[in-house]
């Protein structure tokens, strides 16, 4: 894979945590501990405490983000 390709597809494909945030609909809190919990994974994660990088694969979150819609919608229906 030539560099631009793999440039292209990390750009399409990886989320920064400020993106995976707003796409989980989720508080930097509730978010954290989502990781804490091995609910969501970084695809990619480099260094050390306040400097370490995550990556976050955008197909694990969507579908990380669906579960929590469909549990949301459950739980309203159950209520009604």
């Amino acid at each position: 894979m030539e560099n631009k390709e793999l440039q292209d597809w990390m750009y399409e494909n990886l989320l920064t945590r400020q993106e995976a945030m707003k796409i989980t609909k989720q508080s930097k809190p509730a978010f954290d501990q989502s990781i804490r919990t091995g609910l969501i994974q970084p695809f990619f994660q480099k260094g050390e405490q306040r400097q370490m990088i995550r990556l976050y694969l955008k197909q694990d979150i969507e579908a990380y983000a669906a579960r929590i819609a469909e549990r949301q919608a459950k739980s309203r229906n159950s209520k009604n």
